[in-house]
């Protein structure tokens, strides 16, 4: 998938936002999927934005933000979804809010008064998004 996601960005004539290799994109697709499984793409797609934002803004690689931002440790199998939804976010930059939103949790699930303590963006479903309180 690795060497595919660079063709087609190359056809299309842009840069990948952030080179994934296939373990990555796969681990990736399994948060997202243990995150939002029944949430609408749009849902999948603003997670797999909090990701990228962490990358990009710590400098780490996909699992390492994983551990430091306490995504879920489930690893199930990817739904197609989730993975379409990482390809739209890694590869071809799609956002779900043009706000970086860096954060999000279910309050159906958990309370979370530091999630709360930062920036609010927007609900999507069962999640609310934030952006960093220090912007």
């Amino acid at each position: 998938m690795e060497e595919l996601a660079r063709s087609w960005a190359s056809e299309a004539g842009f840069e990948l936002r952030y080179e994934l290799t296939d373990a990555e994109r796969y681990e990736v697709a399994q948060i997202v999927t243990a995150e939002a499984e029944g949430e609408p793409l749009a849902g999948k797609i603003a997670i797999c934005q909090c990701i990228l934002q962490a990358c990009e803004d710590d400098g780490i690689r996909p699992a390492e933000a994983a551990d430091r931002y306490s995504y879920s440790k489930k690893r199930p199998e990817p739904s197609a979804e989730a993975m379409q939804a990482v390809r739209y976010v890694f590869d071809f930059g799609m956002i779900a809010s043009t706000e970086p939103i860096k954060y999000f949790y279910a309050p159906a699930l958990v309370d979370s008064e530091w999630h709360e303590s930062q920036i609010y963006v927007m609900t999507i479903n069962g999640h609310r998004f934030f952006k960093e309180a220090t912007e």
